[in-house]
């Protein structure tokens, strides 16, 4: 049951598709399922066929038009079925492939129900009417069961296994019996067109209700057919949700969706790719790939995996330029993104690149100081924290920059001398927002390399 997709997916009805794959409800999928009948081909299908059976009904012709538009009726029904368990949202339209003499569902439909009606008969004659009765109640319950099998197998042997038929029925649950109601009262609308039909009419039993009004005798076959492909269609719907217990292949589906989504993003990564690669092995083009990139980028602003792919590619060139340039644009996006251990990935790959490798301002050089203390990353925290004065030595944030390398210096390196002449420093700002956390500081250094002292000294004796 694998079909390519409809160009018109993705253009004009991606809306209905998206709508009925996405939306497992029955209940707010209802609306739609109602009108599914009145769009697209399937409208004309119902006038156009209610009209000529109308019209044929009480004449010589009325035989041969019922056989022949119940059948062309019934393989439109069945290829509602089909496509709807595909995932299409919208009637089939009028192809070769509907209406093609092999296409045999309906007739394997027939079948059964035949079967069904021998049986039936069979039972009654030989274990009578209450044996007989029950088996031709639950033969018409497993029809809309029966109808999904041929519709998706094909096989009229599984459309007569009343233990798949069970457990279909048992997977759908309660809604099956609403299905099989709807389809009870398709059955009773038969009954007041039989009587017009020649050799057919013979055989209605006299209790069933006759339409003398002609033009309320055309509003019923309408609605028949209406029903029918409603019916369908719901049983479509309903299959299709059930798609992964059924081991059912689909065209559309969320999983589709997100694979044709995967699709589009590796072919604009490859095409992007080979662009750049392209202008950057050409001499004196570097730049102009760098600017390639960027005026790019934006369009991609959201699919971060898709920038992890592209960075590590071009982390892979001969030429690190690009390469540099880009993790300056994917860095700041993820601290923009509040990816911060990913952007801290970043920056060391850029390190790898180019020793020298600067960020692009103060705010960022924080975030990644910051990151790499919580990372237990004292070395590169401290070596940013370096690059941060050294760059914005009158950056209003200095004097909280020298507290936390004063900090990094006594705590983490020990190297005291060096932490004890910022604190120096900083102990002359005491009109600073941050004098009380100096002061305090200053006295946890002293202590705290007083008793590292003393330590080492008695362990310097006990040796």
């Amino acid at each position: 049951m694998k079909k390519t997709p409809p160009k018109q997916f993705q253009i004009k009805e991606h809306a209905a598709y998206a709508r009925m794959i996405y939306n497992p409800s029955l209940l707010q999928q209802l609306p739609y399922i109602l009108i599914y009948p009145l769009q697209g081909h399937a409208l004309p299908l119902i006038i156009i066929f209610s009209l000529i059976l109308w019209i044929t009904l009480g004449n010589i012709l009325g035989l041969p038009a019922f056989v022949i538009i119940m059948a062309a009726t019934l393989k439109y029904a069945y290829g509602v079925l089909e496509q709807t368990i595909l995932g299409y949202a919208t009637p089939p339209a009028f192809t070769f492939e509907l209406w093609n003499p092999t296409n045999q569902r309906p007739v394997k439909q027939l079948f059964y129900l035949l079967f069904i009606f021998g049986i039936f008969q069979i039972l009654q004659t030989k274990v009578g009417h209450i044996p007989a009765d029950f088996f031709l109640a639950i033969g018409i319950f497993f029809i809309p069961a029966s109808a999904v099998v041929i519709a998706t197998q094909n096989n009229l042997q599984a459309a007569l296994n009343p233990l798949r038929l069970f457990l279909l029925v048992k997977q759908i649950g309660m809604t099956y019996l609403f299905i099989s109601i709807l389809f009870g009262l398709v059955v009773l609308l038969s009954f007041p067109i039989f009587p017009g039909i020649p050799l057919i009419g013979v055989f209605i039993p006299q209790w069933v209700w006759r339409i003398n009004s002609g033009f309320l005798l055309l509003l019923i076959v309408m609605l028949e057919v209406y029903l029918l492909l409603m019916v369908f269609h719901l049983l479509g719907f309903v299959i299709y949700h059930r798609r992964d217990f059924l081991g059912l292949e689909v065209v559309f589906s969320p999983e589709r969706e997100e694979e044709a989504q995967q699709q589009a993003k590796d072919k604009q990564f490859g095409e992007l790719l080979d662009e750049i690669y392209c202008l950057a092995r050409q001499q004196g083009k570097q730049q102009e790939a760098v600017e390639t990139l960027l005026a790019k980028l934006p369009a991609l602003e959201e699919q971060l995996e898709i920038h992890q792919k592209l960075f590590e590619r071009v982390s892979l060139w001969e030429t690190k330029r690009v390469a540099l340039a880009y993790g300056q644009y994917y860095l700041g996006l993820l601290l923009r993104k509040k990816q911060l251990a990913k952007a801290l990935a970043i920056y060391q790959a850029c390190l790898t690149l180019d020793a020298n490798f600067k960020l692009k301002n103060s705010y960022q050089i924080m975030q990644l100081s910051n990151i790499a203390r919580g990372k237990k990353q004292y070395s590169l925290a401290f070596s940013l924290l370096q690059d941060f004065l050294s760059r914005y030595p009158e950056h209003p944030d200095s004097i909280e920059v020298k507290l936390l390398m004063a900090k990094l210096l006594g705590e983490r390196f020990e190297r005291f001398d060096e932490a004890k002449a910022i604190m120096a420093q900083l102990l002359k700002n005491k009109e600073h927002r941050l004098y009380p956390d100096i002061k305090k500081q200053a006295k946890f250094l002293v202590k705290y390399s007083k008793a590292l002292s003393s330590k080492a000294l008695s362990s310097k004796a006990q040796n």
